[in-house]
């Protein structure tokens, strides 16, 4: 790998943990810069704005995100399996989550405040999971794949949310087991 792949590449990774830590508002060009510990004149070589690496940032996890869903849909056979996957994607972020929420959800807040075009952006990463949970709830017959794709997003998300506003492990644990249990009920037709 070419040494400016390897710079940007350090760039991108520190930048996804102090946007999410951090909050994208709260970190600076120069926060970035320092964790990696190059110059930020070095760093604005490779991204001309915090904006242009937002979205860099937004590209890596949304390739993590594409991976993950493809490796699931190999590894997992049934839909429902498949469902529960997702559902422990969540739960393996516990500790992360009790710290600083959920990274996709407390990116699409915080850019929804003042800056929509961001948050458009951002929104991707949602879509990619709304998307692929639409197929699986489609592989299962269902014909409202897309209303359940985004009640499951929905459940998963309040989870992530109450259990960092209250920090409060075992209220993600019990709303993740209602979720799989929701995911149990649901009919293959």
């Amino acid at each position: 790998m070419e040494k400016g792949k390897i710079s940007q590449d350090r760039i991108v990774t520190a930048a996804t943990q102090l946007f999410y830590t951090q909050g994208y508002n709260q970190t600076s060009v120069s926060d970035i810069a320092s964790e990696i510990g190059i110059t930020k004149g070095n760093l604005h070589y490779h991204f001309r704005s915090k904006d242009e690496l937002l979205e860099a940032v937004i590209n890596h996890r949304l390739h993590y995100i594409t991976d993950s869903l493809e490796q699931w849909d190999k590894e997992f056979p049934e839909p429902k399996a498949r469902l529960k996957r997702f559902v422990k994607m969540v739960l393996n972020q516990e500790s992360e989550i009790m710290r600083y929420g959920c990274p996709m959800g407390s990116l699409n807040v915080e850019l929804g405040k003042c800056q929509d075009s961001l948050r458009n952006k951002a929104r991707a990463m949602f879509d990619e999971f709304a998307n692929w949970l639409e197929k699986v709830f489609k592989q299962m017959g269902h014909k409202d794949s897309k209303t359940l794709s985004k009640h499951l997003l929905s459940m998963a998300q309040g989870a992530a949310l109450m259990s960092y506003v209250y920090a409060d492990g075992k209220l993600l644990k019990r709303e993740l087991k209602e979720i799989e249990k929701w995911i149990d009920s649901l009919a293959q037709k």
